[in-house]
Formats: C-alpha cells, structure tokens, sequence
C-alpha cells in the first residue's frame, strides 16, 4: 500500500512538473510557445545549424494603446494561426514578445519559405474585423550557427525596421552592423574607464587674428586617451557618451581641468558646450559655482551649437543670461548648419558666431557661399559681433576670407590641436 501512495505521489509529482513547464512555456494569451520554448529547443537541439525568422508587427503598441492589451493579443494569436497554417510541418512557430513572432526550421528546409510567407501576407486584409485592423510586418532572416541565430535575426529585422523593407536577410554587410554595435559596447565601457582613470583630457587649438598673427584664444577640445596610449578624436568616442548620458560628465570633466589649467593666467579660452548641459541644473550649479571662483571669468568663452540653442530657445536663453552676468562670453558654433537664421541668434543675446566648418572648406568653390559670409561678416561688423571661422586649411581658403572680411580664423593650417598651449605660435606665423 506505502508504495502505492508512493508512486501515486510520483505521478501527480512528475504530472505537476510537466504541466508546470508547460505552462512557462507558452504564451497564456495566445496558447503558442513562447520564448523560454525557443530557447531551450535551440539548446537542445541536435542541429548545430538552422534558419530563423524574426516577424515584427509595427503597429501592436498602437493598438494594444487604443483598443487594450486583450485586442492586441487577438491580432497576434491570428496571425500565429495565419503561419502556422502556411508554413511546412518542418517549422516551429512562436510568440517572441509582445509584438514578435519567431518562425523556425531546418537549415535544410528552402531558403525563400520565410521570404515568401512575409512577402505574401495581404496588408490588404483585416487581421481582425471586430473592430476592424490591419497591420504590417517586417522581418529579418538568418541562417547558419544555431548560437547566433536569434541576434542575428533581430539585427536584420531592426535594418528591416529602420529601412521600411518587408524582409532583410542576415549577410555581410549586416554583419558589419553586428560588428559596429560590439565595437560600441566595448567603447562604452572604455570611455567609462577612461573618465575612472582620467584619461579623458583637453587638446588645445589656438585662434587667430589674422591681421595681427596673434593668438586672440584656445579652444579647449575634448580627447580620450586610451589604456595603450592612443589618443582618440571626439568622432571615435563621442556618440557613445551622447548615448550612454554621460555629456554632462564631459562638459564637467573637461571644464574643470581648463579651469585649473588657466586660472592662474591671462589666456583666454573656449568650451563647447550642449543643450543638454544648459538642461542639467546640477551642471549649471556646477559652472555658476566654478566661476564664482575664477580671477578672470571674461576670459571664458562657451560655445553652443545652432541647432541646440534654437529647439531649446527659452532655457538656452536663460542659461546665457546666467553665464553672462558672470562676465563669460556665449558664442553660436556651426552657424550655417541648421536654421542659419541670424534674427533667431540675436535674440539669445551672443557675443559671437563661429561659422560652421563645411561653408568654409567650400568658400573657394562656391561662389553664393562666399557671398553668404561676406554678408555675415557685414552683418556681425555692424552688430558688434565676433565672427570667426573654424577648420581654416590652406592659405587659399584664408585669402577667400579675408576678401570676405573674415579676420578670426581656427584651422590646422595655423596649428593643430596640442595637450598644451604653444606659448611661441605667435613667433611661428610672423614667419
């Protein structure tokens, strides 16, 4: 009788268990298998190699927004049933995420089915006609090594996303895209090591008054120096410290070593300085306090970009007229980039306008282009403004503007950028 119950506990045990399991490996609201399913029968799995489709839903966060989660849930569970039906009895079909499906087979099974199934769903047809709705899908396809299937799938049917196709599948120049994001990861994670370990450090380029040669002031650029000494420009780490919310730490970073550097001087420098800073009241306490403290504050120059200072006109303006009545000069950078609309710039009350880079590589070349800074140049004269021009590269490019009535210029002709400040370039250009 003991071993009766016994194996009746067992049972009702082993019943349990697999019900249990069952149950974390379904999708409740639709009944297919969802993604704890995928991934332990691509474990499992004998095959070493296969193919997977990722299918995206664009509109099921509207949807689920609109109608609520259960309508939603009827949409994909039609749709689960709609490739179920079409698709060989060699694929396995499952409910990814909220707006995910995942379709999966041999390697062995023909290329193009996936291709097909996408490709030939009529967005023409409501899904569900109570209420009616109709979706669109997009789908990235990957073959090979069961390890990297699902990633990269999902790389494929991002670039499927993004680039508003039916279906991307996997391939080299989706595996650069794959290599660029690991190169982020792990720039993300040297930056962060860098700001630990300060490397992150201020080069120096010198702005000059071209009919004096005299340096009138340095920009302080930001540089990240790394574990083997290579010292990188702001294009190699720059939009992973956007992306990673860390410009702030820049700006404070780079802004305090400047300070130090030049505190006990007569130098006059320059900072670019972002939106988002101006944004961070932590940040703007920060500044306001370091200048506070500064012997010379009108020696500080910050610079913000156009199209910044435009999209957050109201706390821009603010922040200038803080930094301003410390006696610190604002100037616009890259002006000629984005709105390029100079009444818009005089409401922020600037000192100045830096013109952007790319007008003057082309000021040679293009003849409404010289007459576009000609006009600034006899715009800002009769305003009071300083005007300088950034990325200055050959004598032809400063006689272009000159003419133009341009005196202020920065560039690597004149210098490039150094971790410090060449107390002799003066002597250097009156050679």
């Amino acid at each position: 009788m003991a071993s009766f119950f016994f194996f009746i506990a067992i049972l009702v045990a082993a019943i349990y268990i697999y019900l249990l399991k069952r149950s974390l490996a379904t999708d409740s609201s639709t009944g297919f298998s969802n993604h704890i399913a995928l991934e332990y029968y691509i474990k499992k799995s004998n095959a070493h190699h296969m193919q997977l489709a990722v299918i995206w839903v664009n509109e099921i966060e509207d949807i689920n927004s609109f109608y609520g989660t259960e309508v939603g849930d009827k949409v994909m569970k039609n749709l689960l049933t709609h490739f179920k039906l079409r698709s060989s009895a060699h694929c396995y079909i499952y409910r990814l995420a909220t707006n995910k499906i995942v379709l999966l087979a041999p390697k062995e099974m023909g290329n193009d089915e996936f291709t097909d199934l996408v490709k030939t769903y009529n967005f023409n047809t409501p899904v569900l006609t109570d209420p009616f709705i109709y979706i669109t899908l997009c789908a990235g396809i990957a073959s090979g090594n069961k390890s990297l299937l699902l990633e990269n799938a999902h790389i494929a049917a991002l670039q499927a996303k993004q680039g508003r196709h039916n279906v991307v599948n996997y391939s080299k120049a989706l595996h650069d895209v794959k290599t660029q994001y690991q190169y982020n990861v792990e720039m993300a994670k040297e930056v962060r090591e860098a700001f630990d370990n300060n490397r992150i450090v201020p080069y120096f380029q010198p702005i000059i008054d071209t009919n004096t040669n005299k340096v009138v002031q340095y920009e302080c650029l930001a540089r990240m120096v790394t574990a083997q000494g290579e010292v990188l420009k702001p294009d190699a780490f720059l939009n992973v410290v956007t992306r990673s919310r860390m410009d702030g730490i820049l700006t404070r970073t780079i802004f305090s070593q400047c300070v130090s550097r030049f505190r006990k001087t007569d130098i006059c420098w320059s900072l670019n300085i972002t939106a988002q800073d101006m944004l961070d009241p932590n940040l703007s306490e920060f500044i306001a306090d370091e200048l506070k403290r500064y012997p010379h504050p009108s020696n500080i120059t910050l610079e913000l970009l156009e199209t910044q200072a435009i999209a957050n006109f109201s706390e821009v303006k603010a922040f200038i007229g803080m930094v301003k009545t410390k006696g610190v000069k604002v100037i616009i950078d890259d002006f000629g980039s984005g709105y390029s609309n100079i009444s818009n710039v005089l409401k922020l009350e600037v000192d100045g306008i830096k013109l952007d880079g790319a007008l003057i590589k082309q000021i040679v070349n293009d003849k409404d282009i010289y007459l576009f800074i000609e006009h600034i140049a006899s715009f800002a004269n009769q305003l009071g403004l300083q005007l300088m021009a950034e990325s200055v590269e050959n004598a032809t490019i400063v006689t272009a503007l000159k003419k133009a009535n341009v005196v202020l210029m920065q560039g690597n002709y004149f210098a490039h950028p150094v971790p410090h400040v060449n107390t002799v370039i003066e002597e250097e250009l009156a050679l």
